[in-house]
C-alpha cells in the first residue's frame, strides 16, 4: 500500500478512513508492505497514518529513514519492521546505527540498472557483497526487485538470509524455485489524496 499526499495544513487522510481498508487487506494477506511517498520523497513520513494502519495489520514500514537514530520513529507506529532502503539512507555506517537501536529491520535493495545509494560503498555494488555487509551488521531480512532475485538467491543460499522479493504473483513459482522466503506482491492500493 502507498501512502502519498500530506499538506502543510492538514493530514492527508481523515482520521479512522483507513480502517475500512485495513480490515479488507487483513482478511487476504498476513503482512502489508506500506510504502510511505511523502517520507521518502520529502523526509516527512505520515507516521500518524501508519499508525493506524499497523493498528489493523502486521506490517513492514518504509518511510524514508536516512539516518539510523530515526528508525524509532517508524517503529513507534506500531509496525513489525521499520523496512531501509538504499535510495534514502545516507550511509552503511547509520544502518548500523538503526540496528543497534532495533533488530526489527528489513533491508531493502532500491534497484535503477544498478543499486542505487547516496553512499558509494552502496551504489553500483553487487547484491552478494552488500549482503554480506549487511549481515556483518546484524540485519538478516533483505528485500530485493525482481531483477535482483536470481543473485539475490544465490547470496541468501551461500550467506543464510531471509529473502523478499518484489514481484506479481505470477512469478511466484519462478521464486518459489530461486527459494524467495516472501513475496511482496504489486501495489493491491494506495492511498492518495489531490493536495
Amino acid at each position: 500500500m502507498t501512502l502519498n499526499g500530506r499538506s502543510l495544513l492538514r493530514r492527508a487522510y481523515p482520521k479512522g478512513s483507513t480502517e475500512d481498508i485495513v480490515a479488507q487487506l487483513s482478511d487476504k494477506f498476513d503482512m502489508l508492505y506500506l510504502s510511505d511517498v511523502d517520507g521518502i520523497t520529502k523526509n516527512k513520513p505520515q507516521l500518524d497514518v501508519a499508525r493506524e494502519i499497523c493498528e489493523g495489520i502486521p506490517t513492514m514500514y518504509e518511510g524514508g529513514l536516512r539516518f539510523g537514530q530515526n528508525v524509532i520513529d517508524l517503529l513507534i507506529t506500531g509496525a513489525e519492521n521499520a523496512v531501509v532502503g538504499t535510495a534514502t539512507l545516507v550511509s552503511l555506517e547509520e544502518l548500523g546505527v538503526a540496528f543497534k537501536l532495533s533488530e526489527n529491520i528489513t533491508f531493502k535493495a532500491d534497484y535503477r540498472d544498478g543499486i542505487v545509494s547516496f553512499d558509494p560503498s552502496i551504489a553500483g555494488r553487487a547484491i552478494f557483497d552488500l549482503s554480506r555487509d549487511v549481515l556483518e551488521i546484524g540485519i538478516s531480512n533483505v528485500l530485493v526487485p525482481r531483477e535482483l532475485a536470481e543473485d539475490a538467491s544465490r547470496a541468501k543460499r551461500e550467506l543464510g538470509f531471509t529473502l523478499g522479493v518484489f514481484a506479481t504473483m505470477t512469478d511466484q513459482p519462478a521464486l518459489e524455485q530461486l527459494e524467495v522466503d516472501y513475496i511482496v506482491t504489486e501495489d493491491f492500493g494506495s492511498m492518495v489524496t489531490n493536495e
